[in-house]
């Protein structure tokens, strides 16, 4: 029994959110609701469905976390976030539109691998970019958003932070990167359905260095906040509106154990009923009956024409005697 109970905290524990999921920003065309913990695989599907593309994997709870309402203004863009090596987002969950406990199950290159294979399956006319902002500047200085030449942040401006010390030198070039692509981001493109990837790594490290209730991380956290914020408002306007952000958190330590734990609950759990019926829009019922009535009026008028015609007389006006009249004069 003792043992069981072992087993049963482990699996919890294992399955327990350890990250974070937020939207910053969505058109009012879709909307994002939540239902529990997400699990990052669904995130690629989610998203998929948020771009219009038709995910993989068709799960009850992928269309039950996002609503679609006008899908003639679908966004044309995603922006993602993902902040590498810890377990929780830099800012408060009043900065996010809908703010998802994540399962941790997968990489997060996965996540972009699988999203950007679905946006080149339809269209080659896509602005596709995947930065990982720990790369810095030098290798980053040329991208597809142009070139970024990020603006040094003064030493003056840093309290508890060190640029002298390595971790928070890196972590404040990736900062000052953000920037950049937020200023880079003015630029207008016409093209299908654009995917930006920004990969921030080098909060993980200030943190294990300074401890994550220090001053120090404090301020790594609010700077983080608000390069998210810029980039955000950057891509929010470039495409008016119609674009999805997000940001999220990806402990790749976390990946495979929370992977296998989930899989063995697949396998052994007995198939779940929901008891929560479709949502449907407010445009269904006008539809419904549109189609309804239709289809009533149709086949009503349908079997008047047939009985009408069944009860012609076979008369020199009718169709029936122009298609008969040969073999009625030869039978004469």
């Amino acid at each position: 029994m003792l043992r069981q109970l072992s087993l049963l905290f482990a699996v919890l524990a294992a399955v327990h959110a350890n990250g974070n999921l937020a939207v910053l920003h969505s058109p009012d065309s879709i909307e994002f609701t939540v239902n529990g913990k997400i699990e990052q695989s669904n995130v690629k599907e989610m998203m998929s469905a948020a771009l219009g593309y038709t995910g993989k994997q068709r799960e009850s709870y992928t269309e039950q976390s996002i609503a679609i309402w006008d899908p003639f203004a679908l966004p044309k863009a995603l922006v993602a976030i993902p902040i590498d090596g810890v377990e929780k987002l830099p800012f408060p969950t009043y900065k996010a539109k809908v703010w998802y406990p994540l399962i941790v199950d997968e990489a997060e290159e996965t996540t972009w691998q699988a999203i950007r294979s679905r946006v080149e399956e339809r269209s080659n006319d896509n602005t596709l970019v995947r930065i990982n902002l720990g790369d810095g500047v030098d290798a980053l200085g040329q991208s597809a958003l142009g070139e970024l030449k990020p603006a040094n942040m003064e030493k003056e401006k840093l309290k508890s932070l060190n640029s002298e010390v390595e971790e928070d030198r890196k972590f404040v070039e990736e900062i000052q990167l953000l920037h950049a692509v937020a200023d880079n981001a003015a630029k207008k493109h016409d093209s299908g359905t654009d995917v930006y990837w920004l990969v921030v790594s080098g909060l993980k490290p200030v943190l294990d260095l300074h401890g994550n209730t220090s001053a120090a991380a404090e301020e790594a956290s609010t700077l983080l906040s608000d390069a998210i914020d810029h980039v955000s408002n950057a891509f929010v306007n470039t495409y008016d509106g119609k674009i999805v952000v997000a940001a999220f958190t990806n402990d790749a330590s976390k990946v495979r154990n929370a992977r296998s734990v989930l899989e063995r609950q697949r396998r052994e759990a007995p198939p779940e009923f929901s008891g929560r019926a479709k949502t449907y829009t407010e445009d269904y019922p006008v539809i419904f009956n549109i189609m309804l009535w239709f289809g009533v009026v149709f086949v009503f008028s349908l079997l008047a024409i047939c009985i009408a015609i069944a009860d012609m007389d076979p008369g020199r006006d009718s169709i029936i005697y122009r298609m008969t009249s040969n073999r009625m004069k030869k039978d004469n």
